[in-house]
């Protein structure tokens, strides 16, 4: 009875052990993370994502690693400028792990070391630089920033993928400070686009008086030009009336010699007839003779009418023909 009462608790702690055997043996690595196997204390492999059985005792997964991207909030720090101004500003980090063998063995803890490394490389950017490049030159910080981390990092087992200035804070008084400059910057800016404008408006009223002026000149110029024409043209109009009949006459005299010879009879006794004291008498058979022809005639009664009228007030020395 004894006999088997111990033999039934052997079976069951055997049992028991051989549960616990294959229950340790058994490891699940997901998707993203590693694990690291050793062997009575050192190190043997990684374990890539998947099913594993390990023996148990002689070997041991020590640690899981992550091996995706890790967001991380550097807590807020004190800095000061070139020019002495304390800021306090926060930054964040997004990194991930290379290198499982450096990350693990290589450092005690490689986060908190690159975490140092941050704050430290922070207080030399920021220390080259004056409060107005700190406040609007944040991604020139961040560039810098990132440029020093992946260098320094890297011996880590960890690759910085961003580095970012969340905030930038400084004291009040310094802060009520620049509000006041930024006010009497805006209002100047404000002020130089007012005038600015007036300008533009002043400019573009002379403009206007400039191009209205010019108009008003070029009309009164092709007013001008337009009545010289029409006196060169009325000049011209007459001249040719003139010249016709000029050569009307010409003609009619060529054509009856007599005729021509009388006419220029007619033009001698005009010349002499100018004189005040002078009587010309001319005989009836030579007026006769002239009026025969249309155009001496026409030109005789012409010269009549224009002698009468400007002889007209001269009554006391007639003319006889």
């Amino acid at each position: 009875m004894l006999g088997n009462i111990v033999l039934a608790i052997v079976i069951v702690v055997v049992a028991a052990l051989l549960l616990w055997i294959i229950f340790s043996s058994i490891a699940i690595i997901h998707t993203g993370e590693v694990g690291i196997v050793e062997r009575l204390g050192v190190y043997v492999k990684t374990m890539e994502p998947g099913f594993h059985i390990v023996l148990p005792i002689i070997y041991r997964i020590t640690e899981v690693v992550n091996m995706k991207q890790i967001p991380m909030r550097v807590a807020e720090q004190e800095v000061i400028t070139k020019d002495n101004v304390v800021v306090k500003i926060s930054e964040t980090l997004k990194y991930h792990i290379t290198d499982v063998n450096a990350y693990v063995y290589k450092n005690k803890d490689s986060v908190t070391s690159m975490v140092q490394d941050t704050r430290a490389a922070l207080r030399g950017i920021i220390g080259n630089m004056d409060l107005n490049d700190v406040l609007n030159g944040t991604e020139a910080i961040n560039r810098a920033l990132f440029e020093q981390l992946s260098e320094v990092t890297a011996g880590y087992g960890l690759n910085v993928d961003r580095a970012n200035i969340d905030s930038v804070e400084v004291d009040q008084d310094i802060q009520a400070s620049m509000n006041k400059l930024l006010r009497a910057s805006r209002e100047k800016e404000a002020n130089i686009m007012q005038a600015e404008g007036l300008k533009q408006a002043a400019i573009a009223k002379a403009e206007g008086g400039k191009q209205s002026a010019i108009l008003e000149a070029e009309g009164n110029k092709q007013t001008q030009i337009l009545e010289a024409e029409g006196r060169a043209q009325s000049q011209r109009l007459l001249y040719e009336a003139i010249r016709d009949q000029i050569n009307s006459v010409n003609e009619a005299l060529v054509n009856n010699t007599d005729a021509y010879l009388q006419y220029k009879n007619l033009e001698a006794m005009e010349k002499v007839a100018e004189g005040k004291n002078n009587t010309i008498v001319m005989p009836t058979a030579a007026l006769d003779s002239l009026g025969k022809i249309p155009a001496i005639k026409q030109l005789w009664d012409q010269s009549k009418t224009d002698d009468n009228q400007s002889t007209a007030p001269k009554k006391a020395t007639p003319r006889k023909l």
